[in-house]
């Protein structure tokens, strides 16, 4: 059964990788489809004041642009970190855990063993 849950881990990540480097790119040749990018880059100029002692000041939009791309390269690192943890948990749960075999291997030996002496 955990075998089958790795395949499935396995699978997930894989497909994961596939369609998020496609959503990613997406998002790379055009941020405006980025949602956080967009919210940034469209926040009205009331929001983009800040108050000062000497009076106020309006932050540019390219501040925001620059945020928003960091964003996107954030979600990118999130993204390869979730491929990650899904492909190696497949397969840590594929691979044979190293004791089962051992046992196995060792009743094999002793019941070779008690054929060679009773036969």
């Amino acid at each position: 059964m955990s075998k089958l849950l790795g395949y499935g881990f396995l699978i997930l990540g894989v497909g994961l990788l596939v369609l998020g480097v496609n959503q990613l790119g997406i998002y790379i040749k055009n941020p405006d489809t980025f949602p956080i990018y967009h919210m940034l880059i469209n926040l009205p100029e009331a929001d983009r004041t800040i108050s000062l002692q000497q009076g106020s000041m309006v932050l540019p939009v390219g501040f925001f642009k620059v945020s928003g791309l960091l964003s996107i390269i954030l979600a990118g690192f999130l993204f390869v970190s979730v491929v990650k943890l899904m492909i190696s948990t497949g397969v840590g749960m594929i691979k044979p855990n190293t004791r089962d075999l051992a046992r196995d291997l060792v009743a094999e030996v002793r019941r070779l063993e008690n054929r060679g002496a009773n036969g």
